[in-house]
């Protein structure tokens, strides 16, 4: 189960021993865009915005500006392209998240925790279709589901609150909250915003796309989750204790 990379390619597997190999840079480079290539873009782009039951093979040719037979010639169906699409899009975020992974052992556990954070943040702004694929599927049991959880979810998430439990015990994090609770409550927290886009646009003209606003997002988690190191601490204790004697301060 899982996925591995080889010769540029990444590969998924399903629990029929079926492969879907795509390319991982299709959409990173500026390679010219075959039909195989644009009928993943759209694919990408359709089912983000409407997940599987709402995407047909027939927009999403439309989407890729391509004839609609040729989709069988590519892919032997909606539903390899939607784990296409699936395989892509989590090949792009492990990209992301690990990044500098080859510079993590010389950086603090804390650092680490907001470097991998960090990226996927950005990641989660950049590709919000991820997460839109993800939440259609989760709100229904279907075979897609048990692909996607074996394949992907389940590994994702086990490595995630092994690190979410080394980071409590790093002091990193808090303790008090079991590990599996905190690591959701980090998702939560990291991309529902990105999810929201739409309603935070109407309600309050605010585009959380815009780079300073995914940056702040940036801020506002991190100062959220994380425990405040020693120097922190004791320069809020050194300032509540300079505000002590002042007029109007308790």
């Amino acid at each position: 189960m899982g996925y591995s990379r080889d010769k540029g390619l990444l590969k998924t597997q399903n629990g029929d021993d079926q492969m879907v190999t795509i390319c991982e840079d299709i959409m990173e480079t500026g390679l010219e865009l075959d039909t195989r290539s644009k009928l993943l873009k759209a694919a990408v782009a359709q089912f983000g915005k409407f997940g599987f039951a709402g995407t047909s093979v027939r927009k999403i040719a439309d989407e890729a500006g391509v004839n609609h037979g040729s989709i069988k010639y590519h892919y032997s169906g909606k539903d390899e392209l939607w784990r296409a699409a699936v395989a892509y899009l989590y090949g792009l975020l492990d990209k992301a998240v690990h990044q500098d992974e080859a510079e993590w052992k010389n950086m603090t556990p804390r650092q680490q925790i907001i470097n991998s954070a960090t990226h996927y943040i950005r990641f989660s702004a950049r590709h919000p279709e991820l997460s839109r694929i993800i939440f259609f599927e989760t709100m229904h049991e279907s075979d897609r589901l048990e692909w996607l959880t074996e394949n992907y979810i389940r590994p994702y998430t086990s490595r995630a609150i092994a690190r979410v439990a080394l980071a409590q015990e790093q002091g990193v994090y808090n303790s008090d909250v079991p590990a599996m609770n905190l690591h959701y409550i980090n998702i939560a927290a990291t991309k529902n915003i990105f999810l929201m886009a739409p309603e935070i646009k109407r309600a309050f003209d605010i585009d959380v796309f815009d780079d300073d606003q995914i940056e702040t997002h940036i801020e506002s988690v991190l100062k959220l989750l994380l425990l405040p190191t020693a120097e922190q601490t004791e320069e809020t204790s050194q300032k509540e204790e300079n505000n002590a004697g002042l007029p109007g301060v308790s």
